[in-house]
């Protein structure tokens, strides 16, 4: 099985704007505390951004995290 990390980085570069703990969790079938736990980890990494704001999901305020287009990896050139 994955790590959370890494289904939520698996889940972001998937999914456009930002989204909270609660749906992030759902989305990938985890509990709340661990992709919270996860996305501090997240917060080290520059490839992701977390920020108080709306979930583009449930639109609520509250923590959030994305993983913004310009930041994901692009495809390598065949």
């Amino acid at each position: 099985m994955a790590a959370p990390y890494e289904l939520i980085d698996s889940f972001l570069r998937q999914q456009p704007g930002f989204i909270c703990t609660i749906c992030l969790a759902a989305a990938v079938n985890l509990p709340p505390s661990q992709i919270s736990m996860a996305t501090q980890r997240l917060r080290l990494d520059k490839a992701f951004a977390l920020k108080l704001g709306g979930c583009s999901r449930c639109h609520t305020e509250r923590m959030v995290i994305e993983r913004p287009e310009d930041r994901r990896p692009t495809p390598a050139a065949d």
